[in-house]
This record gives C-alpha cells, sequence and structure tokens, in this order.
C-alpha cells in the first residue's frame, strides 16, 4: 500500500514519518494547531514548490526534512526518493542552497535508505530522517517476533566538505521472551565510510544475538 506523508515538527530538525493513506480517517478529531502551526504549514508548503522545480521531472519524493546539515547557520534539505520496486534500496538525497539561493544536490546516496519491504512484518523501515546542527541522523525499525531499531549518524567535516558514518546504534526487543538488547558499533566497526558510499544494507541491525 502506498503511504501519504505526516509532518512532525522537532527541535534540532523536522522527523518525517509515515502514515497510511486512511490513517487520518481513523484517527479521531483532528487536533488544535499550536502557535506558529500555521508559519511551518506555509514553510513547508514553500519548500515542498521548490523541491518539485528543482528534482528530476520522473522523480517521487518520499520524505525530506530540513535543517543545519552542515552547521554553517543555513538550512540543507535531506530528500528520499520513492522507487517502483518495493525489494530495491531507496536513494537519499541531500541538497544545498548556493550562492543565488537556489537548492543544488552536494550528495547523492543511491543505497542509503532499505526497500519498503525490508522492515519485514512490520512494513517500511524508514521510521524517519533528522537533521540537527553538522549532522544527518536516519532511524531504521522493523521485524516480527524481534522488533529492531537501527539509529544511524553522519557528520560534517569541514575539512573534507562532507559527512561521515559516526555512529551507528542498533536495538533489539524479542516480544516472545522479552530479552532486549542494543549495541553501538565501534569506529573500527564502522570503518571510512561517507554519506554518498553509505549501503543501509551492509550494517544490519544485530543487537540480540
Amino acid at each position: 500500500m502506498r503511504k501519504s506523508s505526516l509532518v512532525i515538527a522537532r527541535r534540532g530538525g523536522l522527523w518525517l514519518m509515515l502514515l497510511p493513506a486512511c490513517a487520518s480517517a481513523e484517527a479521531g478529531p483532528p487536533t488544535p494547531p499550536g502557535p506558529g502551526a500555521d508559519a511551518r504549514s506555509q514553510a513547508l508548503a514553500a519548500l515542498s514548490a521548490e523541491l518539485s522545480k528543482v528534482m528530476p521531472a520522473d522523480s517521487r519524493i518520499w520524505m525530506f526534512a530540513v535543517g543545519d546539515a552542515d552547521g554553517d547557520g543555513d538550512e540543507e534539505v535531506a530528500v528520499v526518493l520513492a522507487v517502483d520496486d518495493a525489494h530495491q534500496p531507496r536513494p537519499l538525497w541531500l541538497l544545498r542552497r548556493d550562492a543565488g539561493g537556489r537548492l543544488q544536490r552536494v550528495v547523492e546516496s543511491p543505497r542509503a535508505i532499505p526497500c519498503y519491504e525490508c522492515g519485514g512484518m512490520t512494513g517500511d523501515p524508514l521510521a524517519g530522517v533528522r537533521i540537527e546542527p553538522g549532522v544527518i541522523m536516519l532511524r531504521f525499525a522493523g521485524g516480527s517476533r524481534e522488533l529492531w531499531e537501527s539509529d544511524v549518524r553522519f557528520t560534517y567535516s569541514a575539512g573534507q566538505d562532507g559527512w561521515r558514518l559516526t555512529g551507528v546504534t542498533h536495538r533489539g526487543f524479542d516480544t516472545v521472551d522479552g530479552r532486549n538488547a542494543e549495541r553501538a558499533l565501534s569506529a573500527e566497526e564502522i570503518g571510512e565510510v561517507s554519506l554518498g558510499s553509505f549501503d543501509a544494507s551492509e550494517f544490519p541491525a544485530d543487537a540480540l544475538p
């Protein structure tokens, strides 16, 4: 089933979560918007329109997040693209504004996001994309009896003018026997990985033995 996006604003960036298209009809009365909700909605609508102009004509945006990914005070945009094959990984693009204020693609990571079917019984494993100053965070989750979650962190390096993989943390929970575990990969296990070369399939969640 295709899904529509729900935007949830958070300090330090945006988590953009996905809900089934029918979820809004089942969720009950809407929550009254808080202060600034209209301004946020207008800003997101304007950015969505801008993205539609700079992305390739045949591309479809699955979700995006906005924040200061390189710590310079300006906002970058991380975009996850949709693909037609549910068993293929999804690309992540990072866009930065040039001197004229136009969004330009600076990183293309073709295998950064697991496929739609890679979450097992829970469905799409992409749980969120978040940008904090100088940091891009990806969260994946899935499973059936054994539930798993992975947080992946990329940190900006001014010397390399790019983002490097600096953290991977896996968590697991067995819904039958109650076992749970957390494992953070060491620097040696991570190695030298750029955002552009990151392949989510090379870092499978394995917190539970």
